[in-house]
């Protein structure tokens, strides 16, 4: 896949056919959109292009701190699922507070025209670009009868008769529905961190975890509690077993991410997980004392080792 990460080292010899967008979390419905692109690229011996942009806007253009930007998939694991979808190209716009000022009709001709050869869109049913998100799909289309380029605007994509964006995805994952979100994604939904020094609690229970440093500040946490999990580390895949929370047997630590790895024994400090998950097992919970929490250990172990 070829990446282009700035508007000057465009260089397009052929046509191509667009889709614009943040697409945070390439989720089924993105897939349906990506599968027309390629489809309409091949039809008339087009470039498909993914243009998205960096930081994603939202962190631009939030004016109060009060407001968590939570975000299903920060660009580098963005790209990496394009990858996988074998994207051909993907451009990545630089974005900050002038570049959101520019009017969509100039967007249009000036990038996508001048610059890029459009000649087909794929488009989603709510998709919206250009200063206050004023250009929508009727907009496109008449610019597309002036400048020579079709647009096709993809319906609503439906799982069990509901609609699939990211807004329901995140909210899935804050209720700890992960199964429910796995669906709507098209995989397990995945957080990626560094392995840093924690305070060997579970250590000393006799459960050694790994503690993360998330790898963006951004990336959505699910809901606090127990999960089984996969542990992808050094290219090899682990079962195990993940606590977010704040551990409150111990008096409420600040917010930590850690994960028991089963059968693995060694030193990973600043090693970097993917940790990817299966399934919600329970809430955090504060316990008595230390044996019970120790018990509950062993039984969410046994839940987790099995699935």
């Amino acid at each position: 896949m070829k990446i282009i990460r700035r508007i000057e080292d465009i260089n397009i010899e052929k046509s191509t056919v667009i889709t614009v967008g943040s697409f945070d979390g390439i989720h089924q419905g993105h897939q349906q959109i990506l599968t027309e692109l390629k489809k309409q690229s091949l039809d008339c011996n087009c470039l498909e292009m993914l243009i998205t942009f960096h930081p994603h806007p939202k962190v631009v253009l939030t004016t109060t701190s009060d407001i968590q930007i939570e975000l299903l998939t920060p660009l580098d694991e963005k790209i990496r699922i394009l990858e996988n979808l074998q994207l051909s190209t993907v451009l990545i716009i630089p974005f900050d507070k002038e570049f959101s000022r520019m009017k969509y009709q100039n967007f249009v001709k000036d990038m996508l025209v001048n610059q890029l050869k459009v000649k087909k869109m794929v488009i989603g049913y709510d998709h919206a670009f250009g200063r206050n998100r004023e250009g929508h799909a009727e907009q496109l289309k008449e610019m597309g009868k002036k400048y020579d380029f079709t647009v096709t605007v993809m319906k609503p994509f439906l799982i069990n008769g509901k609609v699939v964006n990211s807004t329901r995805i995140r909210q899935l994952l804050k209720d700890g529905e992960v199964i429910k979100a796995q669906e709507l994604l098209g995989r397990k939904y995945s957080i990626t961190g560094i392995v840093e020094r924690g305070s060997n609690r579970g250590k000393s229970l006799g459960f050694p975890t790994a503690n993360l440093r998330l790898a963006n500040s951004h990336k959505l946490i699910p809901k606090r509690g127990v999960y089984a999990v996969d542990v992808s580390l050094q290219n090899k895949i682990y079962k195990g077993m993940m606590n977010i929370g704040y551990r409150p047997t111990f008096n409420f630590d600040p917010l930590t991410l850690e994960v028991h790895i089963f059968n693995f024994t060694g030193s990973i400090y600043d090693e970097q997980l993917e940790i990817q998950f299966k399934k919600f097992i329970r809430d955090e919970r504060k316990f008595q004392n230390v044996t019970q929490l120790k018990n509950q250990i062993l039984k969410d172990q046994e839940i987790c080792y099995k699935l």
